[in-house]
Parts: C-alpha cells; sequence; structure tokens
C-alpha cells in the first residue's frame, strides 16, 4: 500500500543533488529533508529513487550544517569568545 502523500512516481526530489540554492535558508532545507524522508518510508519506492534521496538528503544536511557553523562562529565573535578566521568575511558580521 502506498502512502498517498507522497507520490512516487514524480521527480526523487525537488532539488537536483548538485545544486542547493545559496538563499535557500535553513528551515526551507529542514522541509525538503522532511520530504524526502516521508518519500523513502513510502513502499513501491525503487533502490535507485531511495538512494537519490539519501545521497539529496546528505547534501542538505551538510548544507545545514555550513550554516550553523557559520552562525556559530559569529555569535561567538560577538560574544567576545572569538576571533575572525583569516578569510571569514567581515560583511556577514554585523
Amino acid at each position: 500500500m502506498q502512502d498517498e502523500k507522497y507520490d512516487v512516481k514524480e521527480e526523487t526530489a525537488q532539488i537536483p543533488p548538485e545544486e542547493i540554492p545559496e538563499e535557500m535558508t535553513v528551515e526551507e532545507a529542514f522541509a525538503e529533508l522532511e520530504r524526502l524522508i516521508g518519500k523513502m518510508e513510502t513502499e513501491g519506492i525503487t533502490l535507485e529513487e531511495s538512494f537519490a534521496c539519501y545521497e539529496k538528503g546528505i547534501r542538505l544536511v551538510r548544507f545545514c550544517n555550513e550554516r550553523i557553523d557559520r552562525v556559530e562562529k559569529k555569535v561567538r565573535i560577538l560574544r567576545g569568545e572569538g576571533q575572525p578566521e583569516a578569510g571569514f568575511p567581515e560583511e556577514e558580521l554585523p
């Protein structure tokens, strides 16, 4: 029985694996991850579709980790707990 919420026949994921828009927010990435998990939990998904979802999910997790790390660095700098790393763009600081 296939979950009606997710159509396995549709494109495996909305974001091509190599393309995560720079303007995507962490919240949007988490929403896409939830969608991919739901798709992978459906019956009738092929191994190839499942692997494509997994691959896209890994890329999204890496994207989220990078964004969260960037925010944590900014917070540390603003709190006086750290110094900007070499190459850290000053324009990213408030």
